[in-house]
């Protein structure tokens, strides 16, 4: 008679060396959500500091801003999207709070859309005090996303 004693282990380590290999693809399928959310908002950062540095007189790129102002509108617009996903798998600084409150996020979102765009238009006048003050408001508006929803740096 065959030795049932045996064949528990083997079964088991059998059906973990199946289950392992499915558990690191959708572990990686969600860290790749986490690379292009982090891509994204590493875009909107750096348009953010172009925009800043032509302000503070760094660089002579004034009329870049407009540009500049329209990426991050259309990059806000992107954003839900890319959070849709529910994962906080890899290195991130999201929140749980980002699904838990779907609608204050995607509307935080929005407000930095509204607000990019404000921004677009008044970089076009070229004044400079203007557009300064609607920057801040930008900055204003990723804070307002940052601060419920992004982990302290």
């Amino acid at each position: 008679m065959a030795n049932r004693k045996h064949k528990g282990p083997g079964l088991a380590l059998l059906c973990l060396l199946l289950i392992l290999p499915a558990a690191a693809a959708v572990s990686q399928e969600d860290g790749l959500y986490v690379q292009y959310r982090q891509m994204l908002m590493r875009a909107q950062g750096a348009n953010m500091g172009m925009i800043g540095a032509v302000l503070a007189g760094q660089l002579p790129y004034k009329s870049h801003i407009v540009a500049q102002a329209n990426i991050l509108k259309q990059n806000a617009g992107l954003i839900p999207d890319a959070f849709k996903k529910e994962t906080t798998a890899g290195k991130t600084g999201a929140l749980p709070e980002i699904w838990k409150n779907w609608k204050e996020f995607t509307a935080a979102a929005l407000a930095l859309e509204k607000e990019s765009a404000k921004l677009a238009k008044v970089a076009q006048s070229g004044d400079p005090a203007a557009i300064l003050a609607q920057t801040q408001k930008v900055g204003a508006a990723c804070g307002g996303c940052h601060k419920p929803f992004r982990q302290a740096k």
